[in-house]
């Protein structure tokens, strides 16, 4: 009777430790997901916008949720800054906010954290992808308008968006339907929001 108890117990603690290490072996083998957050891709030469959910600056483990046809700023005069020229990978959007009354912006403004200043050039300094019309030489870009740089309407103006349009002074302009749906979607104040930007 005693050793049918003893193997009993045996046999016990034997098939308890087999499914322990089933168990913990089964957990090291499960990769922990990689977050998952809102990103962005601007093709600056295309005028193209690509805004996608997933693992950011990967294409691959992302899913794109749109695409918009924007109007970023004047090349080699006021251009929309790339991140690279500033030893930095990319821009974070950080904050959002309704602009009705402003006839440039409405009806809202996402900023991105591009460097700014109170004096001219207003942007990122040193920056020299501006070209001077006399020399055709590189030089610092000037924006010429003080103020954040970001994501914003049209008021309702979309020939602004049209290919002819230049430019604008360094933000992206966006149809105000589609602001109006980024605006509703995102919050950059609670969420990291990388801003990638191509220069094709």
């Amino acid at each position: 009777m005693r050793r049918h108890v003893i193997i009993a117990i045996i046999l016990f603690i034997g098939v308890a430790a087999f499914f322990l290490l089933k168990q913990q072996s089964s957990q090291k083998q499960v990769k922990p997901e990689p977050p998952k957050a809102y990103w962005f891709i601007l093709h600056r030469k295309s005028n193209k916008e690509e805004f996608f959910s997933g693992v950011p600056g990967d294409k691959a483990q992302s899913k794109l949720v749109r695409e918009f046809l924007v109007k970023a700023g004047i090349p080699k005069e006021r251009p929309t800054p790339l991140p690279a020229l500033v030893g930095r990978e990319y821009w974070l959007l950080i904050k959002k906010e309704e602009s009705f009354e402003n006839a440039e912006t409405a009806p809202y403004f996402l900023t991105l954290n591009v460097p700014v200043g109170i004096d001219a050039p207003f942007g990122p300094e040193p920056y020299r992808e501006c070209t001077d019309p006399q020399t055709g030489e590189a030089v610092q870009c000037n924006w010429q308008v003080p103020g954040a740089f970001g994501l914003h309407g049209v008021a309702s103006d979309e020939a602004r968006l049209a290919q002819e349009n230049p430019g604008s002074s360094g933000c992206i302009r966006h149809k105000d339907t589609d602001i109006t749906y980024l605006y509703q979607t995102l919050e950059p104040e609670k969420d990291e929001i990388r801003y990638y930007i191509e220069d094709n």
